[in-house]
């Protein structure tokens, strides 16, 4: 290619693209054009051509044809200029240079040219290609030269050497042939194919549709259908603004064969191949086929306030959410000012799917420090990645980056990013063990052993982040025991209600809701799965109804069951909207979670902000029992605090621990404060 003068490399170094500027560089082009033949500006003329080539050359042979067509031509344009410039005369035989280096086949407008420009080029050409004779049967191939397309015409110029030349159509055997252009000779080369399938040829709706031949997939159909094809186009029932261009599907052996077709939004649709288009080879173009349109819908709305509804990555607004959706797998996520919602959802054609979003606490995976080289790794992260499908309690979600788990975790904290967080670390026992590590914002963490080769690793962890605690118990009022020699649980104490309704204490019981009873345990058990608002007990041969009420249990302590970081996440969600009585209690589990990590400064800060307005069971008593402890634990100097607290606790005879019916909290607290003073 010719040098582009210095004034010009300013386009250049801005990179024209002339794919992006199409219209603009083809009025440029015909602008130079009209400057020089309507009104004999030569300077303007150049400097638009130069523009032109200058946003062209840097693609030389990559341009598409239509393209090379306007360089060759802007070239072409500027040789004559040139000569006519004593300054710029030694440019024009570098224009035609470069235009035999970008289409050798270019033929320059000889009615502009001047002859001695035109017997300039030709010698050129002379010298450096050979004019060569093709035979090209069938004809409508394409002709590949040196593995570069060229146009399949029935002559062609080439540089002087070797050369491999290449003639395929669609339905027939391609065909190579070597030759070898040497100076003044005229070499001939024939193509005759050989048939060895059917083809069809198809236009489709929308623009973009898949084509399967027999499941395999063939591309998309691209492009736009001419204007004659506009009486198929209404036929058909799509306009011809849908309708793409040819497609070709070739390679048609003969038999059956099943065509389908695929696009987003609209419904697949399968044609039937009829067996005579392949029995005889032959070339079929098919009517054009359009998909109907197939749409579904997602309702999303939520009881909390504040969601911000993401549809796999891309925000479509607050909740509630109405929105239209082409059938398939979406992956949904509610973003609540605390907590999350995730779920993977699938539409279906014409039917809308309701989705109630509920905030969780968000459990974000934020990937393993472990050796990637140990058994069973890989399979490990595949499953992590799957790992929100089995998940009940919490919302899961996969956060990657480019620094490591570390620097993850911390920036997810620093950000709030979510209120769990799961990774893979080496295991504390050293060598190839491995742990899966669930932790808080606040550092609270517990780790769980894994073996990566069983068949299910992260069974336990997931039946761990599944489980929550009861708080709440099954209340009749009734405390039994077992006495020996007593058929039935013997009542040691009840509740006015109880007593209002009849029931006798030192009695034994012999049914509650038709269930027979042999032990305290079955009164237990009896009462646990009863529902309703009553239990119909049977003692001593009458029947009567109970009340029954729930009542706050403790949370367990140190329960292998439960995964206590995802306790904590899951009490703190809970104590957002939570007011009086119920938030007093929360406040109390969160103290009991903090005990379980030996948070007990943490623990105390909760408990002395409790104020509980009932009076018997797990109540006010057991907080300031609880709160006693935990000032012991904080060692001598609390030792005061503790025995007030004790004391306190002492003024509530009928609280208890555990349950409504657990132990008393006045005795063990009475016992506590001379345990302290005797030390």
């Amino acid at each position: 290619m010719r040098p582009l003068l210095p004034r010009l490399l300013l386009f250049t170094l801005l990179g024209i693209a002339a794919r992006s500027q199409d219209p603009a560089l083809q009025e440029a082009h015909q602008q130079a054009k009209a400057l020089w033949s309507n009104q004999g500006d030569r300077e303007g003329a150049s400097a638009k051509f130069e523009h032109v080539v200058a946003a062209l050359s840097p693609k030389g042979k990559d341009l598409a044809d239509s393209w090379r067509q306007v360089l060759c031509e802007a070239l072409n344009w500027l040789a004559v200029l040139d000569d006519r410039s004593p300054a710029q005369k030694a440019r024009a035989l570098q224009n035609l240079e470069a235009i035999l280096d970008l289409d050798p086949d270019f033929e320059i407008d000889r009615s502009l040219t001047p002859a001695r420009l035109q017997a300039q080029f030709d010698g050129l050409r002379a010298t450096r290609l050979v004019k060569l004779r093709l035979v090209l049967q069938p004809e409508g191939g394409s002709l590949l030269m040196d593995g570069r397309p060229t146009a399949p015409a029935p002559s062609k110029f080439v540089p002087l050497g070797d050369h491999v030349l290449t003639y395929s159509k669609p339905g027939f055997a391609p065909v190579e042939k070597r030759l070898r252009a040497e100076a003044k000779d005229t070499p001939s080369v024939e193509f005759n194919l050989v048939r060895t399938s059917s083809t069809l040829r198809l236009h489709l709706s929308p623009v973009g549709t898949e084509v399967l031949l027999d499941g395999r997939s063939l591309g998309r159909a691209g492009g736009s259908a001419p204007a004659d094809l506009a009486p198929l186009a209404a036929k058909a029932g799509v306009r011809l603004e849908d309708l793409s261009g040819p497609f070709l599907v070739s390679e048609l052996k003969p038999g059956r064969h099943i065509l389908e077709f695929r696009a987003p939004c609209h419904r697949p649709k399968k044609v039937a191949i009829p067996e005579e288009y392949t029995q005889t080879f032959q070339d079929v173009t098919l009517e054009p086929y359009g998909l109907e349109s197939s749409k579904g819908a997602l309702s999303v709305s939520s009881a909390w306030e504040g969601g911000e509804l993401f549809l796999d990555g891309t925000s479509r607004g607050t909740l509630p959410q109405q929105l239209p959706l082409c059938p398939g797998t979406y992956q949904l996520e509610v973003r609540f000012p605390s907590g999350g919602f995730a779920q993977t959802l699938e539409i279906q054609d014409g039917k809308t799917l309701p989705v109630l979003a509920k905030p969780k606490p968000r459990l974000a995976f934020v990937g393993s420090e472990a050796d990637p080289s140990l058994p069973g790794m890989a399979r490990l992260l595949q499953q992590a990645s799957t790992l929100g499908g089995r998940l009940t309690e919490l919302a899961y979600f996969l956060r990657a980056g480019e620094e490591g788990p570390r620097e993850i975790l911390a920036r997810l904290r620093a950000a709030r990013g979510a209120e769990l967080f799961l990774r893979f670390a080496p295991g504390r026992e050293g060598g190839p063990s491995l742990d899966a590590v669930v932790s808080t914002p606040e550092g609270e963490e517990e780790r769980l052993s894994l073996r990566p080769l069983e068949q299910d690793p992260l069974g336990a962890l997931a039946a761990r982040l599944n489980r929550f605690p009861s708080l709440e118990q099954n209340w009749g009022g009734i405390v039994v025991a077992d006495f020996p020699g007593e058929k039935g649980p013997w009542v040691l104490q009840a509740e006015e209600a109880a007593l209002r309704a009849g029931l006798q204490v030192n009695a034994s019981l012999q049914e509650v809701n038709q269930v027979p009873l042999a032990s305290a345990a079955d009164f237990r058990a009896a009462v646990d799965r009863a529902q309703g608002e009553s239990l119909t007990i049977v003692q001593g041969g009458k029947t009567f109804k109970v009340p029954l009420t729930l009542a706050p249990v403790e949370l367990p302590v140190a329960d292998p069951q439960f995964s206590y970081p995802a306790v904590l996440a899951t009490l703190r969600l809970k104590l957002l909207g939570a007011k009086g009585e119920a938030a007093a209690q929360l406040r109390f589990q969160q103290a009991l979670a903090w005990m379980h990590f030996r948070k007990w400064e943490k623990a105390v800060e909760a408990l002395r902000e409790i104020r509980m307005t009932s009076l018997q069971g797990v109540s006010q008593g057991t907080v300031e029992y609880y709160t006693g402890l935990c000032l012991l634990r904080l060692g001598t100097t609390y030792i005061p605090e503790a025995i007030q607290a004790f004391t306190q606790a002492q003024r509530y005879p009928r609280a208890t621990l555990f349950g409504p019916d657990g132990p008393s909290v006045a005795p063990l607290a009475k016992q506590a404060v001379e345990d302290q003073r005797l030390n």
